[in-house]
């Protein structure tokens, strides 16, 4: 049943083999380690198997979400194993009240595994380390309850596993080992900028906020939404018919706090008429198997701020936009992250019509078919700064594919796969084949250059300094020299 496990055998510490003292201690970022695993799992099963990703043991139910939630979509997005649904996995979970966060043994795996009718259950864990924390996974033949395979990755003590686990990220003491693929920057930073003053929205929780402020909300006035604990919502659309100029501001207060969607759908929807902000300490997380984007600008403005996170929505196949789609109107990234989402075209974010302008932030860690970190098929996208790294396409355009209308990039960072194996975007095919002159960093779809099409394409990074600009739709090309054909 095991095959060849290739470059994971220089990562994971196997039963059929050891690791040289300094590859056991590299250490990974999460969204890494993660793209590790999902190749593991299937280099370790046949093609079409039936798996069920069970659990994952951790200190906080938030880490292991995460990990569950992003593993499963990785492996659905390969399509080289089959997943069990994730609404059968959860009614189970209620059934023999079984936590996401906790242990399970071998033999209970096997149980829950036979009444999903899985042949192999993926357990996993997380131990600490005191300067790093070793991340366990294990695959469980549900037939005999005996291991199929199992390993581990050394995680790096970051930001973002420190936001998961609950911790407070200015607390984290940097590692001594090497560090394979360090994160870009914070996943939720500290405090960055001024909070935004308004009229604060009364109210018991978020979704009582909710109800008031569309009630209630008038023209001209900026409304906080506080957010004290963690909360779970129903999809809400930002409309107030016959008032203009309306903002909204969504704020954590005490420590970041999270936002997760209740069930499928869009958590936000933008309207006309309304400007809606991710403040600082908010992370807003979808789920595996989402039929929408978590944000959705429909005709009005969206910014995020330092101190934001979009993660976690890992949409059905043939889906545009895992974390913001643009339909029209306006996505203003400032700061923040968009990390951990998927879909078939625009893991991270997907223009439609729209207008896009990141002047700062980072896309990471995102997978798509095309498109890992952003995907433009109409309206414009304008980067001035800002960092798009670490994003998976299956086709073209790791960290950016343009097929259409207008491309301008005049700052920020697009760290391409030929330049930085460890942080920059790829493509690669569900094989784990890296696949070249598919624009690692950007492709530029069917342009007109000198009354020929071609496709341009961007492999290495481009750095601050580059200026790629291309508007298909109208043959115009602005750059000479920054572009491979």
């Amino acid at each position: 049943m095991k095959k060849s496990l290739g470059i994971l055998g220089l990562i994971m510490l196997l039963l059929t083999g050891t690791l040289s003292a300094q590859q056991q201690y590299q250490q990974l970022n999460l969204d890494t380690a993660l793209t590790h695993v999902s190749r593991y799992v299937e280099n370790a099963l046949q093609q079409g198997t039936v798996v069920a990703v069970l659990n994952f043991n951790s200190p906080s139910e938030a880490f292991s979400d995460y990990v569950i939630k992003d593993l499963t979509g990785r492996l659905v997005i390969n399509r080289k194993v089959t997943l069990i649904d994730c609404c059968s996995l959860t009614l189970i979970r209620k059934e023999r009240n079984l936590q996401l966060s906790g242990n399970v043994s071998n033999e209970s795996a096997r149980a829950i595994g036979q009444i999903l009718g899985a042949q192999f259950v993926v357990s996993g864990s997380l131990t600490n380390m005191e300067t790093f924390y070793r991340f366990r996974i294990k695959v469980i033949n549900v037939e005999t309850a005996l291991l199929e395979a199992h390993g581990y990755i050394d995680l790096q003590n970051d930001e973002q596993v420190a936001l998961l686990l609950g911790n407070n990220p200015a607390s984290v003491q940097p590692t001594t080992p090497v560090r394979v693929a360090p994160s870009p920057s914070p996943s939720v930073p500290v405090v960055t900028t001024p909070p935004i003053r308004g009229i604060a929205v009364p109210g018991a929780n978020l979704a009582a906020k909710l109800i008031w402020l569309g009630k209630g909300g008038d023209s001209h006035n900026t409304y906080i939404l506080e957010v004290n604990a963690n909360e779970v919502i129903a999809p809400h659309v930002f409309e107030f018919v016959g008032g203009v100029n309306i903002t909204v501001v969504l704020r954590g207060v005490g420590a970041n706090r999270i936002v997760r969607l209740q069930f499928n759908g869009t958590m936000f929807t933008i309207k006309e008429n309304v400007t809606f902000i991710l403040e600082n300490n908010i992370t807003l997380q979808g789920h595996n198997g989402n039929d929408s984007p978590i944000i959705n600008v429909a005709g009005g403005t969206f910014r995020m701020n330092a101190g934001s996170t979009i993660t976690g929505n890992l949409r059905n196949l043939n889906s545009s936009g895992g974390g913001v789609y643009v339909g029209s109107g306006t996505f203003e990234m400032t700061g923040g992250t968009i990390s951990g989402n998927s879909a078939s075209f625009g893991g991270g974010i997907y223009i439609f019509g729209g207008t896009f302008n990141m002047r700062g932030g980072t896309i990471r860690g995102n997978m798509a078919n095309r498109g890992g970190g952003v995907y433009v098929n109409g309206g414009t996208f304008t980067m001035r700064d800002g960092n798009i790294t670490g994003n998976t396409a299956r086709e073209n355009g790791g960290g950016v594919y343009i097929s259409y209308w207008g491309f301008t990039k005049s700052g920020g960072i697009i760290t391409g796969y030929n330049i930085d194996q460890n942080n920059g975007n790829v493509v690669r095919d569900s094989d784990d084949y890296i696949l070249a002159r598919k624009g690692h960093a950007v492709w530029a779809n069917n342009v007109l250059v000198n009354n020929e099409r071609v496709n341009l394409r961007k492999e290495t990074t481009s750095g601050p300094n580059d200026n790629l600009s291309v508007r298909n739709d109208r043959g115009e090309f602005t750059t000479t020299g920054a572009w491979d054909r």
